[in-house]
């Protein structure tokens, strides 16, 4: 009798767990959304782009990418983050989640509300001109930040985002430049807003210029990172150049809803970390300036964290100059 008991129990467990593993085993049920916190033609959006088939053949469902850009991030991720957490509504994003929970905590919206699936790739930021401006290299640039009587305009993807964190503490190793950042709704507004020459430089994810820069349309002067990034090993760093140990990458990763099951979560991660090792998807990445990284959940939080302790100090100083009404 007390065996029959114990089948009986274990028996009533396992039906109570089957629906959360089974569901894992059959998913995804449906098309997958992945929105992407940018508008189009920026990084994140090239990864997004390149992924998607990859992902689409993987899972066996059409994975559709939506862009939802604005307010550094925040529009996307409210709406990620009241979705269902059935693993079908996805986000991709970067460090912006980060920033903008460090420049506005009110909006309710911070890495912690989500649930890891993978830190995707990491990138250089890289400082790029327009030919006309005649700055040749980054020396020249910094010249001009220093000495032009209205300074120098600079187009950034985000207020506060990381390209004006990269700025802000290279100006603190310069001891100071003069530029007024021109913001934007993405890295794709940006880029095009420098090639009209209505910006004297900008401040962006790699991967988002690389072409523009084969092209001869927009000229690099340094990339953010300790080492050149091999995807333009002739574009000099600005560690090399003008600023001594500088050395700053950005992250760009899947996030999931809070209360997205481990399993899916599992699920998600291997997915996508198979959609990154495919080879053709890895060549494409690389030759855009992206390193592959495919962190797991658990590594990619502890980024995630280390970001914001590396940011918060130039958040703050940003806020507090950023005018009161």
């Amino acid at each position: 009798m007390l065996h029959r008991r114990h089948l009986m129990a274990g028996a009533a467990a396992l039906a109570v767990a089957r629906p959360a593993f089974a569901h894992a085993a059959t998913f995804p049920q449906r098309a997958i959304r992945l929105v992407v916190s940018s508008a189009p033609g920026a990084s994140l959006d090239s990864l997004a782009r390149i992924l998607a088939p990859a992902l689409t053949a993987r899972f066996g469902q059409p994975v559709v990418v939506e862009n939802q850009g604005g307010a550094n991030g925040l529009l996307a991720a409210q709406q990620v983050a009241r979705a269902e957490p059935d693993g079908h509504t996805l986000l991709l994003t970067g460090d912006a989640i980060i920033l903008s929970a460090l420049a506005d905590p009110r909006a309710g919206v911070s890495f912690e509300r989500f649930a890891p699936v993978i830190q995707a790739v990491r990138a250089a930021q890289i400082l790029v001109t327009h030919p006309g401006t005649g700055f040749r290299d980054v020396r020249a640039y910094v010249e001009a930040a220093r000495s032009r009587p209205g300074g120098l305009n600079v187009g950034i993807p985000a207020q506060a985002g990381i390209a004006q964190v990269v700025h802000e503490l290279l100006a603190e190793r310069l001891g100071g430049l003069r530029v007024e950042f021109v913001s934007y709704r993405g890295g794709g507004p940006a880029a095009t807003d420098l090639i009209a020459r209505n910006t004297d430089a900008l401040v962006i994810t790699l991967p988002a210029v690389t072409e523009y820069i084969r092209q001869g349309t927009i000229v690099p002067l340094a990339v953010s990172t300790g080492t050149r990034d091999p995807a333009l090993p002739e574009v000099p760093t600005f560690a090399e150049t003008v600023a001594p140990g500088f050395d700053i990458d950005s992250w760009q990763g899947i996030l999931a809803p809070a209360r997205t099951s481990p399993e899916i979560v599992a699920a998600l991660n291997q997915g996508f970390a198979a959609a990154l090792a495919d080879p053709a998807v890895a060549e494409r990445l690389r030759g855009l300036g992206f390193t592959i990284t495919a962190l797991p959940p658990q590594e990619f939080a502890a980024r995630a964290a280390a970001s914001s302790a590396q940011a918060a100090p130039i958040i703050r100083a940003i806020a507090e100059r950023a005018p009161r009404g």
